[in-house]
């Protein structure tokens, strides 16, 4: 193959040709340089030996050049001009099965522009399709397999020039969405933009260090000894007695009585009694006095239950609302229970009917309902009328670009098989 060039590469460079075809597609062909070549009528160029071409870009070249023979062909006036057997060649009876791919890269494109905007409307995670904890590895094995779907030079072989940009933008999208989520600085930035707190993990120790060895408490100090001491009241030292003086004669009784009674005053002091109202009502029983039996408790009679249970009724109208765990409403969409979780949001939606959260849950589970029903058009209805109710429904955005990029695959799938090449 000879391409002009004012500058010739040196021989043995690896050249990458884009060769437009007629019908506006494009085909990517690589060749190496063999030989320069100086051509009187061409001019300065190279001559190039061109590598293995495949099966679909041939297919692309010779229903492009079968396609201008005939547009060649038809005169103006849309009569068709009878062309000799000799001449025609084997793509021609293709036209019909072009047409055909046509009409399926219409529905690609299609998709792939639903498939933008249910992209445009998510955050990072969401586009990567991981989850909130996710780590490097994860978000780089997520993005090699988005890559291997969605790369520009997969679309490069389809002739309409809307489907190549649209796939282009979603690539672009998928390639931002890494770039924030690669290192863990940028999931951190991104979890405190959604307002979410930032996924705890495990330090882990330096090879070598032991783990601290953790000191045992300290022991609390007996209390009970303590007190036991502290209740021991403090007894003033008994003064010796002192002997009385050897009587006399002419002493009376009297004296002698007062005497003896002062001595044995002073040996065993007598404490003061305490008032009347100071004193316990139950002086602790000594071992020598018979107990005094209690009087028994008297209380009033309890109501009954039912009589405090209609007591205790709040007003008609008064009630709050009952109090449901958005956990336990997933855990039923997560196992399939959709007519619960349905009936649950219908409960919340007459007690709260302008929460927003609350009536784009219906709208959900209906979706959901409709999705296991395969009823694929009506799922996507009422996804789409969850998210205009309440755009932060990660929920419903979530499943609406799973069942959007499922369509993708599908026509592309489709437009593969009518071009005669199977899907990698």
């Amino acid at each position: 193959m000879f391409l002009k060039a004012t500058s010739p590469p040196a021989i043995g460079t690896t050249v990458r040709i884009d060769l437009t075809l007629p019908s506006a597609s494009v085909i990517v062909l690589s060749g190496t340089v063999d030989q320069h070549v100086t051509d009187p009528q061409r001019g300065a160029g190279v001559e190039l030996k061109l590598g293995p071409i495949p099966p679909a870009s041939i297919y692309m070249i010779e229903s492009a050049l079968a396609s201008e023979a005939k547009r060649r062909n038809t005169p103006a006036a849309g009569v068709p001009v009878a062309v000799q057997t000799a001449y025609q060649t084997g793509p021609v009876a293709t036209i019909a099965e072009g047409e055909d791919v046509g009409a399926a890269e219409q529905e690609l494109v299609s998709a792939l522009l639903a498939e933008a905007d249910s992209l445009r409307k998510l955050n990072p995670f969401l586009v990567l399709g991981v989850g909130y904890e996710a780590s490097d590895g994860d978000v780089r094995a997520a993005f090699g397999e988005l890559t291997k779907r969605y790369h520009p030079d997969l679309f490069a072989r389809y002739e309409s020039r809307q489907l190549r940009e649209t796939a282009a933008e979603i690539f672009i999208l998928i390639r931002d969405a890494y770039r924030k989520l690669a290192a863990e600085a940028g999931r951190v930035q991104a979890l405190a933009a959604l307002g979410r707190p930032a996924a705890p993990r495990a330090v882990a120790l330096r090879p070598g260090t032991p783990p601290p060895v953790p000191r045992p408490p300290p022991m609390p100090p007996q209390r009970g000894s303590s007190q036991a001491i502290s209740r021991i009241p403090e007894r003033a030292p008994t003064p010796e007695p002192v002997p009385p003086p050897p009587p006399r004669p002419a002493t009376d009784f009297a004296n002698t009585a007062r005497t003896s009674f002062d001595a044995a005053t002073t040996r065993h002091p007598v404490p003061p009694q305490m008032p009347a109202a100071a004193q316990p009502t139950e002086p602790p029983p000594r071992a020598d006095s018979t107990p005094i039996p209690r009087a028994p408790n008297v209380s009033a009679p309890l109501p009954s239950k039912a009589t405090s249970s209609g007591s205790m009724k709040p007003a008609a109208g008064t009630e709050p609302p009952p109090v449901v765990d958005g956990s336990d409403i997933e855990n039923l969409l997560d196992a399939g229970k959709f007519d619960e979780a349905l009936s649950t949001y219908r409960v919340l939606a007459k007690k709260q009917p302008q929460d927003r959260m609350v009536r784009a849950g219906v709208e959900l589970c209906e979706g959901l309902r409709a999705l296991a029903q395969r009823d694929r058009l009506e799922a996507a209805q009422r996804f789409e009328a969850a998210l205009e109710i309440d755009p932060s429904n990660e929920r419903a955005a979530r499943e609406l670009a799973d069942m959007r990029r499922q369509a993708t695959n599908e026509r592309k799938g489709l437009l593969t098989r009518l071009m005669g090449k199977k899907e990698p």
